[in-house]
């Protein structure tokens, strides 16, 4: 078969889970008052970076080297860990140190920020606002509309597939909800001497981390619902997500197509089974191209291929991005600014691009690019659901948020809620947070 080629309390600990990522300082609903810190006396010739440490602060990395080369002024990085950022970050804005000069944060974590970042309207020139997903600009906009932040990379899930079990099985990829349930159940398959146990389906259900809450969020959509109204409220418990979070309900316990410890996996879990052969389909990130083509960790290299993401009653995915910022007490604001732009030029958006599966610029991700097809031959899926990916909502709180859909999400998949109570229970508890 040919591929298809698209070229506590339970508030309480909830709290407790979701410090790490959104930091104290933000969960409190008193005035903050600024601790004493030493201001950091900026040297002209050192730019300042906070990001966390990934492969993506490595681009940045090159990147600086480029910039040393071209200004003179020298790039200093400091890593923390992902979930250290938000928490870092605030500590030093709020404080009015001025430590650092560019910080790439998720668009989660723009939110909570916004009035200690410089705006960046004047970086948005034409030619740049037409190079990028409109998503990605929405997602650069603080609270009241202004842009405050840059996109460098786009992150949004699609649909892997094992091409060799669908050839044998004699099916398509799967495009409906109805179709990708047949395509898991014909590619569940028992351990034999050739292969492990294969799962049909690889979801993540975990409650510890925010991403299985972004993927659900992309199902949500998908059956027609959402999860913020015209008044920028959350809408959580919706018919239509009660309805998305009952299908993967069923997929793990009445199709038996996801594995019994789908609430306990995130998407490390993911990679780790496809690449194992150990799945037929996983909804994942873009990044897994490059590891499940990897032959010196992967056993599916060259049988598998990526789709959009299958319909419900509609087309939906929930799209991410990650963003660089600049402090509004920043000594380096005009070096910041050449920073950025240089890190969005042609070469260093394809170093992302390579590094991390997708950039942010449309124009560098050409699937009629030879070079970008030979990285990632499936582009055209991920381009396809960037004309139809949903912003996220402007919430101070949204990594609290995320971690609330993921408790309910393991509630439904332990069966220790129903889907419809356990998104009922998270609709009043974000609710409560927007009062925070």
């Amino acid at each position: 078969m040919p591929k298809k080629d698209f070229k506590l309390n339970r508030r309480e600990m909830l709290k407790l889970m979701g410090a790490g990522a959104t930091g104290a300082a933000l969960n409190s609903a008193a005035p903050f008052i600024r601790p004493q810190f030493n201001i950091v006396k900026s040297q002209s010739n050192v730019l300042r970076i906070l990001s966390h440490s990934s492969p993506q602060t490595e681009v940045y990395r090159r990147a600086g080297e480029a910039f040393e080369a071209l200004t003179g002024t020298r790039i200093e990085i400091t890593e923390c860990p992902f979930n250290e950022l938000q928490p870092k970050m605030m500590t030093e804005l709020l404080a009015g140190t001025g430590k650092y000069d560019v910080i790439p944060i998720t668009n989660a974590m723009l939110y909570a920020a916004t009035n200690y970042l410089e705006n960046l309207e004047d970086m948005y020139t034409d030619e740049l606002m037409a190079d990028l997903p409109p998503a990605a600009v929405e997602h650069c906009r603080g609270l009241e509309g202004e842009l405050k932040a840059v996109p460098t990379l786009s992150s949004l899930p699609a649909n892997f597939y094992r091409t060799d079990l669908l050839e044998e099985a004699g099916m398509e990829p799967p495009t409906t909800w109805e179709e990708f349930v047949e395509v898991a159940r014909a590619c569940t398959l028992d351990a034999s001497s050739s292969h492990p146990k294969i799962w049909g389906a690889l979801i993540e259900g975990s409650a510890k981390a925010v991403q299985p809450a972004v993927k659900l969020v992309g199902w949500f959509y998908q059956a027609g619902g959402g999860i913020v109204g015209p008044d920028n409220m959350p809408t959580i418990d919706l018919d239509e997500n009660v309805e998305a979070l009952q299908f993967i309900v069923d997929l793990i316990h009445t199709h038996k197509v996801a594995p019994p410890e789908t609430a306990e996996m995130i998407y490390e879990d993911v990679h780790n089974m496809f690449i194992q052969g150990r799945g037929a389909t996983a909804i994942n990130w873009q990044y897994m191209v490059g590891m499940a083509n990897d032959p010196e960790q992967s056993l599916v290299v060259d049988k598998f291929a990526a789709a959009p993401v299958p319909e419900g009653v509609t087309k939906g995915v929930n799209i991410d991005h990650w963003v660089m910022v600049i402090p509004s007490d920043s000594a380096n604001k005009d070096a910041a600014r050449e920073y950025i732009n240089l890190a969005l030029s042609d070469e260093h958006q394809l170093d992302m691009f390579r590094t991390e599966g997708l950039c942010a610029r449309m124009s560098v991700m050409d699937p009629e690019n030879p070079e970008v097809y030979e990285i990632n031959p499936f582009i055209g899926a991920w381009v396809e659901e960037m004309k139809w990916a949903t912003p996220q909502p402007k919430w101070k709180n949204l990594n609290e948020a995320w971690l609330r859909l993921s408790f309910a999400m393991n509630s439904a998949v332990t069966q220790s809620s129903s889907p419809a109570d356990a998104l009922e229970r998270a609709q009043e508890e974000i609710m409560a947070l927007m009062e925070d």
